[in-house]
C-alpha cells in the first residue's frame, strides 16, 4: 500500500496509482532535500512527525521560509532559490491531486534553478550562522549537476514562469 509519508492522500484512499500520485512522491523527496528532515520522523515533537504535515502551515508564510531549510546548510543558499524550491514542493505535495503539477513541469522548474550559479561567497546569507566552511555547498553543487543530468530535454515552461513571478 506504499511507504507512509511519501504516499499521496488519494491513493492512501482509493489504491489508485496515477502520474500525479507520483508528483506528491516526489515532492516529499524534495521536502526531505530542501529540510533535512525524514518524511516521518517519530523523534520530533507530536505536530512535527509528519513532514508534510509540518510543512502545509508554513508554506503560507514566506518569513518561515527560512526556519524551512535544512539547518546545515548554515544560511549559504540564496534566499531565492530556497522560495521557489519550496514553491516547487508545495505544489507537489497539494492535497487535489488535479491541483498538482505534471512532472514535466517540475522537471523544469528544477533544472530552471539547477542552471544558477552559487557562489557562497557572493550571496548573502539567510541564516545567522557566520561560518564560511562549505561542506553543504558540495552538495548542492552535486544536486544541481543531478537535476542537469537527469532532468534535460523537457520543453514545459510554466512553472518557471511562476517561479520567475516569486
Amino acid at each position: 500500500m506504499g511507504t507512509y509519508g511519501y504516499c499521496a492522500p488519494e491513493y492512501a484512499m482509493t489504491g489508485q496509482l496515477t502520474l500525479k500520485s507520483d508528483v506528491y512522491s516526489f515532492g516529499v523527496v524534495l521536502l526531505e532535500i530542501i529540510t533535512g528532515r525524514k518524511a516521518i520522523d517519530n523523534t520530533l515533537a507530536a505536530g512535527e512527525h509528519n513532514l508534510v504535515a509540518w510543512a502545509q502551515p508554513l508554506f503560507k508564510d514566506r518569513r518561515a521560509f527560512a526556519e524551512m531549510a535544512d539547518p546545515s546548510l548554515q544560511g549559504l543558499y540564496p534566499a531565492t532559490g530556497l522560495y521557489q524550491a519550496l514553491a516547487v514542493a508545495a505544489m507537489c505535495v497539494l492535497e487535489q491531486p488535479d491541483m498538482r503539477p505534471v512532472i514535466a513541469d517540475v522537471v523544469t522548474a528544477l533544472s530552471y534553478l539547477a542552471s544558477w550559479k552559487y557562489d557562497p561567497d557572493s550571496v548573502p546569507r539567510t541564516g545567522s550562522h557566520s561560518s564560511s566552511s562549505t561542506p553543504r555547498t558540495k552538495m548542492i553543487i552535486t544536486m544541481q549537476q543531478l537535476f542537469n543530468v537527469q532532468l534535460r530535454g523537457y520543453q514545459s515552461d510554466s512553472l518557471c514562469r511562476f517561479l520567475l513571478s516569486l
